[in-house]
């Protein structure tokens, strides 16, 4: 998978130019996300964006969020001005797609995966799964028959929220406890990035909640709670009930927008657990007053961090869990390496991005000590 962490994190937006009445291109209309002041009333909030020249797409009333759209220019800055306003950063600034991006569909294993659950049924051995002495990480916490599955199996009112890619319902260990009535997808396709929609199975950009096109989250989904049922492998807890918190995009991109939506949907329906093991494009790690990086992009990471964190707040005070992985890159972070990965995206056109990687250093670093907001 492209990517596994939930650490500090990232932004952008939606890049579109259209033609004026007379033929001449118009303005390039940009999306934002725009935090509200603590108190702040949504009116007064609303007016302050109107009268910056942005337009509400939606909000998020929860938390004091909402997403705008605007060919203005100098919308980030004249909002902020206002009382009502913390600041605005902009969602999902990919003008083309990136140099060394992956859009993954679904591949050829899927494709003849029903011979696989025929030959997982017909090896079933007895109490553990076929491919459990696969599973060297299972045996490493003895998540097994003789161990933990003996003593506690995890249960249908334990709700597990996957905040990933998506979830595959039809997956044979992942049906048994898939919850289609709470799942979600709070993403739309982006062919710019995901790949022409006709190419989806649902030959649509508006994915429903049971499927995941990219694989990542249905990958943790089964790490965390695949059924005990005589095919495949089993999770650690193999009778949770799996709530599909579908965030992230076909290509594994993921944007605040539907991060925040996400977090405080678990908090409203009663969710237990989130696990979130990806971090929000395009930085890996967000620093609040990184010397390498301009003034916006400092405003810019500190609001991220903001709004993150006050969905997580809003979360666990609603009684959510909230889980982060630790990421798969071997990062101390004691001894901080130069991240040659941020911004991982071109933001323009024209595919300039926001910074040379070169510009990445070890001051940048050491003086980010990148850690988690979560």
């Amino acid at each position: 998978m492209r990517k596994l962490l939930l650490a500090a994190l990232a932004v952008c937006a939606l890049v579109g130019v259209v033609a004026s009445a007379d033929g001449a291109p118009a303005k390039a209309s940009r999306e934002y996300v725009v935090l509200y002041e603590h108190g702040a009333s949504g009116e007064a909030a609303r007016a302050a964006i109107a009268d910056a020249g942005g337009r509400v797409v939606s909000e998020n009333a929860a938390i004091g969020v909402a997403t705008v759209r605007t060919s203005d220019s100098s919308f980030a800055g004249d909002v902020a001005r206002s009382s009502a306003i913390v600041g605005a950063t902009t969602n999902r600034v990919i003008g083309k797609a990136p140099r060394d991006a992956a859009i993954v569909k679904r591949d050829a294993v899927e494709k003849d995966l029903g011979s696989q659950r025929g030959a997982a049924k017909g090896h079933a051995g007895a109490g553990a799964d076929p491919l459990a002495s696969a599973q060297w990480d299972m045996q490493m916490i003895h998540a097994t028959t003789t161990g933990s599955y003996a003593r506690q199996q995890g249960s249908k009112a334990v709700r597990v929220g996957i905040l990933d890619t998506g979830v595959d319902a039809s997956h044979p260990d992942i049906a048994p406890n898939f919850d289609s009535r709470l799942s979600r997808n709070f993403t739309t396709d982006d062919p710019t990035i995901d790949g022409a929609c006709a190419t989806d199975p649902d030959q649509s950009c508006e994915d429903p909640a049971n499927v995941d096109e990219d694989g990542h989250g249905t990958h943790v989904a089964s790490t965390i709670g695949a059924a005990l049922n005589g095919i495949g492998i089993a999770g650690v807890a193999p009778k949770v009930d799996i709530v599909n918190l579908r965030a992230g995009q076909d290509s594994g991109y993921f944007f605040l927008g539907p991060t925040l939506d996400a977090l405080t949907y678990a908090g409203d329906h009663g969710v237990d657990v989130v696990n979130m093991s990806y971090y929000i494009d395009p930085w890996l790690y967000n620093c609040a007053a990184n010397p390498a990086d301009s003034p916006a992009e400092q405003r810019e990471q500190r609001l991220v961090i903001a709004a993150t964190q006050r969905a997580i707040d809003y979360a666990r005070d609603h009684g959510v869990t909230t889980i982060a992985a630790e990421g798969n890159g071997h990062t101390d972070l004691g001894k901080p390496k130069t991240d040659d990965t941020s911004p991982d995206y071109p933001v323009d056109a024209n595919g300039d991005r926001r910074r040379r990687a070169s510009a990445r250093s070890t001051t940048r670093a050491s003086r980010c000590r990148r850690r988690p907001t979560a």
